[in-house]
């Protein structure tokens, strides 16, 4: 796996071993960040179920400013922080390790440009995760919360306070979906 643009384009990325973690393609990447490009540039991005932590090491070598990592699966977590230290990354991370539910409380108070969410497939947890964004006000205003999940899966959408779904589309078998925060 590697990073598809940015200064850092084509430099190696770990995967985690095991089968527990499904780091999200290249493909979907590629598409996600040609698309939102223009959000990147100086952004703070959050990387929930960071996995390898291939988003938000993209984010980075796009131009992000910050990018914030959690992850709880042990040895998703040690690959993460290889990966960032391979790159010479860690001075604009912030890596949590545990309970993404238990780490959002953590960061109320502080907001995100672009926050990209892909949990395990199928659980119901990025609904539960956009919930305490929304509640915890952690989209900035004008920033966008992006959620992969399986293709063949509809999100079961609750009532936000500030979140309105703006788009959903295909890449390959992968469901994107785009929430902006109302002002």
């Amino acid at each position: 796996m590697r990073i598809t643009g940015g200064t850092l384009k084509n430099q190696p990325l770990k995967v985690p071993k095991g089968g527990q973690t499904r780091p999200t393609s290249e493909k979907v990447r590629q598409s996600i960040f040609n698309s939102y490009q223009h959000y990147i540039e100086g952004a703070n991005f959050l990387d929930l179920f960071a996995g390898s932590g291939a988003m938000g090491i993209e984010a980075l070598s796009r131009g992000a400013k910050s990018a914030t990592f959690i992850e709880k699966n042990p040895s998703a977590f040690k690959t993460l922080e290889e990966n960032l230290s391979n790159l010479d990354l860690f001075s604009q991370a912030t890596v949590l390790k545990g309970d993404v539910f238990t780490l959002l409380k953590r960061l109320k108070g502080e907001t995100f440009d672009l926050i990209y969410i892909d949990p395990p497939y199928e659980q119901g947890l990025a609904e539960k995760a956009l919930l305490l964004l929304d509640e915890f006000n952690l989209l900035h205003s004008g920033g966008i919360a992006l959620i992969e999940e399986a293709g063949q899966r509809e999100l079961s959408l609750p009532s936000f306070n500030h979140f309105k779904m703006s788009k959903k589309r295909k890449i390959g078998s992968t469901l994107l979906y785009e929430f902006t925060r109302s002002l």
